[in-house]
This record gives structure tokens, C-alpha cells and sequence, in this order.
């Protein structure tokens, strides 16, 4: 294209101009350099450029509508990326990032958590063989102390402080906070902070137990293995200033350490040694180690058996499942494909009594002493539009409606129309 070129004497041809093609450039006594008049077939092959003459501009056919190997068209003005050239330079970027990133992260193994997991679940296998000898109130006191630190979990940190299900009365918030300490799984506060970010992040790298690396992982892996980065920045965005303004949650937190010491070992294990003569050894391996263990991995059965077996009679796209044998070892919460679409229902689910949902019979029962109000649930229309549009189908197999549609056969009267009119034009 040219650029600059001198004004033409009064004589001179347009045509001259016209064979402008090519690069043109001047000399230094301001004329134009020999090869401005070369002929445009002798460069022919070579890159194409705007300088076209007006005869070339008018030529029409096939040639004229091959983009050149920068994408470049006659009808613009500049030239542009070549699309699919551009879309393999994006994916090719995109696979650098993910490789970066996946280079960046390498989970570490937290050897003093590890070895902490170790030591409680080594120490719970002694707890239960020391079981058969300990004494019958023993066994009872364990069962009570699993039962109350377990509706400390579900009533208290889970559906309470991560999900706003139900308000609790400050009496109340007291006992679930006590009850907790008693299960011994961190502060309400942080607790409830990783369950957010695992139900807004579910199945992502941003989740702190993502199922989709595995059952060992979402089980138990993710407590002694450094976080994944998108983990730890999730954790600095999620909205917790509602925990922040309750006292009961942050003087819990505050407090933690001493707390655990106090209500998750010192008490069950010294009152059956103080109360009726129990061996302080064996109180412990039972009392603490076996009984800790056991909630613990109840819970974790959450994160992964109810990620992983079951049915998915809502949301068939997640992983979370209905898995009722978790309902009923933790209480209510195996319920889990319904929580994770309805995570607001202080019930966490739509079927069950309360002999597989006690937490919500727990809750209800506070509700009629005055100690919980507000309890937030899902309607049955609602229910029944999710799993209709998104479920496996599983939803409707017991439903009154379930079977409305049958027919006996041909000639049935409640045969659909439209199936009646395409049976009768296959017919003919």
C-alpha cells in the first residue's frame, strides 16, 4: 500500500498510479523507485494487501473469497484473527493455565493431623474391644454422649449455623453450642464456614471435600492434606457476618481449645470413673477415642457414601444422593440429593420419619417449647416442578400420581391423542 507519493505533473496518466502494487517507497530525490511500476503477476503468490487496482477490486469469483492465511477478506478493512486459529490459541492458553495450576498445586500431607486420625482411629479399635468388658452404664453413657454431640452437629452447627434452616433461641444456641464442643469437630464457625463453601462450590476444586477426587478423600483424605488454593481463597469471600453477630457461635469459637478439652474429653471420660467406679484407662480409649471416632466418621459418611450410593430423585446432574441407612446413623442427613437442592428445609428432606430424621423431630420439639421458631421449608409443588424437571425419576415411583398416565393396551380409552393419531397413520 502506498503510503506517501508525489503529486502528479499535469500530463501524467492515472493509469501509473494504478500500478501502484506491491510496496512502494521513494527515493531520495523524491521519486518513486523502480519497483513501484513492476507488473502485479510478477509478484503473484506472494502476500496480499489493500493496494489492489480498481480492475481487481471488480473481479469477482471464487479466488476472491479465500481467506488468505491471516483470515484476511477483501470486504474488511483490516485484518483480523482467523477464528479457528484464534479458538485453538484460547484452548491452548486455557490448558496452560490448567496445567499451571495443577503444577502449583501439589497437596501435602499435614503429618501432625495425619498423625492425629491415626491415633484416634487406631485407639478406637482398642475402645471397642475394651467395650466388651467395660460396665453396662458405661455402654449407656457412651450411646448418650454420641447422641447429644451428634444433635450438636446436626441440629447446631449444620442446619442452624451453615444454613439458617430454623432460628434457635439463645437457650437453645447455648445447648447446641455445649453439644458440639462435646463432638469435638472444630468451632461452629469454621465448621459451618466449609459447609458453605462446599454446598456453593460442590464438586469443584473450590470444594473443601470434593467427592470427585475420590471416596478416601471426601471421607477422611481432606483433613490431613493441604487445601486446595481455590479453597483457601473461597474461604476469604463467603458471607459470614451472621455467625459474626452471634455471640453464642464466636464465644464458642474463642474459646475453642479449652471447650474441647473440657466437654470433648475431660467430662465423658471422668464421669463414668467418678460416678460408678469406672476404669479411668478404659473410660478413655471408650469415652474419647471410640466415641469421637464414631461421629466423626458418621459424618464423614456424608461427605462421601451420600455423595456416591444412591438415588438422585431431584437434581440427577449433582452427585449427592438419598442414602437412608446415613439417615438413620446420622440423624436425618443422608437425605443428601434433597439438601443440596433445598438446603434451607430445616428438615433436609421430604420423606422420612422421624425414626430416620430425629434431628428434625429434635427441632420440632423445641419448636413447641418456645426454643425454636422460624423453621423454613420446601412446598410440595416446588418439590414435585425440581424433580419433575431435573430428577432421575426415582421421585415418583411411590407417588399417588405415579401411575396416571398407564395404559392397558390398544384400545384404551385414556390412550393420549397425539399416540392415537401417529398409531393410526402407521396402520395405513
Amino acid at each position: 500500500m502506498c503510503l506517501s507519493s508525489p503529486s502528479l505533473a499535469p500530463g501524467q496518466s492515472q493509469a501509473t498510479e494504478s500500478q501502484c502494487n506491491g510496496s512502494c517507497s521513494l527515493d531520495k530525490n523524491g521519486n518513486r523507485s523502480s519497483t513501484t511500476t513492476t507488473s502485479s503477476s510478477s509478484i503473484n503468490g506472494e502476500l496480499k494487501h489493500r493496494g489492489h487496482s480498481t480492475e481487481d477490486r471488480q473481479t469477482k469469483g471464487p479466488k476472491r473469497e479465500i481467506d488468505d492465511n491471516l483470515g484476511y477478506k477483501e470486504e474488511n478493512a483490516v485484518y483480523k484473527e482467523n477464528p479457528e486459529k484464534g479458538q485453538k490459541m484460547q484452548e491452548q492458553q486455557q490448558q496452560q493455565l490448567q496445567d499451571k495450576e495443577e503444577e502449583v498445586y501439589k497437596p501435602q500431607i499435614r503429618w501432625p493431623d495425619l498423625g492425629a486420625q491415626t491415633f484416634l482411629h487406631v485407639g478406637a479399635l482398642y475402645g471397642v474391644y475394651l467395650l466388651f468388658y467395660a460396665k453396662f452404664y458405661t455402654f449407656l453413657w457412651v450411646v448418650g454422649t454420641i447422641w447429644v454431640s451428634g444433635i450438636g452437629i446436626t441440629a447446631g452447627a449444620h442446619r442452624l449455623w451453615s444454613h439458617k434452616s430454623y432460628t434457635a433461641s439463645w437457650v437453645l444456641r447455648v445447648l447446641l453450642a455445649f453439644a458440639f464442643s462435646i463432638a469435638g469437630q472444630r468451632d461452629a464457625y469454621t465448621w459451618a464456614l466449609d459447609h458453605r463453601i462446599h454446598h456453593k462450590f460442590t464438586e469443584t476444586d473450590a470444594d473443601p471435600h470434593n467427592a470427585k477426587r475420590g471416596f478416601f478423600f471426601a471421607h477422611v483424605g481432606w483433613l490431613f492434606l493441604t487445601p486446595h488454593p481455590k479453597v483457601v481463597a473461597k474461604r476469604k469471600v463467603i458471607d459470614m457476618s451472621d455467625l459474626e453477630a452471634d455471640a453464642v457461635c464466636m464465644f464458642q469459637r474463642k474459646y475453642y481449645i479449652p471447650l474441647f478439652a473440657l466437654c470433648s474429653i475431660i467430662l465423658p471420660v471422668c464421669v463414668p470413673w467418678y460416678f460408678w467406679g469406672e476404669s479411668l484407662w478404659m473410660s478413655f480409649w471408650i469415652n474419647f477415642n471410640m466415641r469421637f471416632t464414631w461421629t466423626l466418621n458418621v459424618a464423614f459418611f456424608v461427605n462421601s457414601v451420600a455423595h456416591m450410593y444412591g438415588n438422585r430423585p431431584y437434581d440427577k446432574n449433582i452427585m449427592s444422593v438419598e442414602t437412608p441407612i446415613v439417615s438413620l446413623l446420622a440423624m436425618g442427613e443422608g437425605w443428601h440429593n434433597y439438601h443440596h437442592v433445598f438446603p434451607w428445609d430445616y428438615k433436609t428432606g421430604e420423606f422420612g420419619n422421624y425414626s430416620l430424621n430425629v434431628t428434625t423431630g429434635f427441632i420440632d420439639f423445641c419448636a413447641r417449647l418456645g426454643l425454636a421458631s422460624g423453621r423454613k421449608v420446601v412446598s410440595p409443588d416446588m418439590v414435585k416442578r425440581r424433580a419433575a424437571k431435573c430428577g432421575d425419576g426415582t421421585r415418583f415411583l411411590d407417588d399417588d400420581f405415579a401411575h396416571k398416565d398407564q395404559v392397558w393396551g390398544f384400545g384404551d380409552k385414556d390412550l393420549p391423542r397425539e399416540d392415537l393419531a401417529e398409531l393410526a397413520k402407521m396402520q395405513n
